[in-house]
């Protein structure tokens, strides 16, 4: 008789782990329970603060912690030299939530909002504008989790940050003793340097996509830097040294205006985003001289439907 009660007794102790699981009250395969998250993690995304409520629990669904995706790992995070944490890293691209830099930095951030000041994303999401400043963001931002993570070395940049990257120890370094704004765009860019370059843009690649539109830009300022050619942006689209060597200067459709996404691609150059290399020429293959170019010339890059040499 006390040998069944016993066994009664188990039955029940059973019955009630099994609906205690079920109910989501207890893990039953050692995994985390849900509503674990990555460290580090942002604001609300929709940058709703809590000052109206004191409801710390919201009655909706939480869904377990993202994995990883393929490609995806850590590296090691210093902070002023200092090891702090690890930070995510997905091909290559160290990354970070806006929330989480913020914290780092000693920034302020409600959800839209960093250091007082708003990024805004282009359409594509390929580049964002900050303080008036222009940020390439090749491939755009990455979600996880709902969340969206920056480029690492663009929030630092936005901030004055130094940061160095140990690619053999697999480590970053993030300097954060002075954190401050870049200066804004009125003061870095030249007004002409803005306007010409722009337009060369524009008319040589205004269907292009915005790496191809970087890469134009890059080649004027490629060969202002180069002794053999004029030192000014205006100059160097209309030398005519050795022929005119832009085709716009001579049709005339260099004056025409700009779109927003070519004045986009000449700041990013004049912010020193580089998609060409050193490169001095381009050529659409199936209209231009190709085969001169590749003779005389080394090929660097082919986007979108011009071949870059130096």
């Amino acid at each position: 008789m006390v040998r069944k009660d016993k066994i009664h007794i188990v039955l029940l102790v059973c019955a009630l782990i099994l609906c205690l699981a079920a109910n989501g009250s207890v893990p039953v395969d050692g995994s985390a329970q849900r509503g674990t998250v990555l460290a580090g993690t942002a604001a609300p995304a929709d940058g709703q603060a809590e000052a109206e409520g004191e409801e710390d629990v919201q009655d909706v669904e939480i869904n377990a912690a993202p994995s990883l995706p393929e490609g995806a790992g850590t590296a090691t995070l210093y902070i002023n030299g200092a090891l702090h944490s690890d930070c995510l890293v997905v091909d290559g691209t160290a990354r970070m939530s806006l929330g989480r830099f913020a914290s780092l930095a000693g920034l302020a951030y409600d959800g839209h909002s960093i250091g007082g000041v708003t990024p805004q994303l282009s359409e594509d999401g390929d580049y964002a504008v900050v303080n008036g400043r222009y940020f390439y963001l090749e491939g755009g931002l990455y979600e996880l989790g709902g969340e969206l993570l920056w480029p690492l070395r663009e929030l630092a940049r936005m901030f004055s940050c130094p940061l160095s990257w140990d690619g053999a120890g697999g480590s970053i370094d993030l300097d954060l003793t002075d954190v401050r704004l870049l200066p804004d765009g009125e003061s870095f860019y030249d007004a002409d340097d803005v306007y010409w370059l722009s337009r060369i843009i524009y008319a040589e690649s205004g269907n292009q996509p915005l790496a191809g539109q970087i890469a134009v830009g890059n080649v004027v300022l490629n060969r202002v830097e180069s002794p053999v050619f004029p030192d000014s942006v205006f100059d160097v689209i209309f030398d005519k040294s050795c022929g005119v060597q832009f085709s716009p200067v001579q049709t005339g459709s260099i004056y025409a205006e700009p779109s927003e996404e070519a004045v986009a691609a000449a700041k990013l150059a004049l912010e020193g985003y580089s998609t060409c290399g050193g490169a001095l020429y381009f050529v659409n293959p199936d209209i231009g001289a190709d085969g001169w170019f590749a003779y005389n010339l080394t090929y660097v890059a082919s986007i979108g439907d011009h071949d870059f040499y130096a």
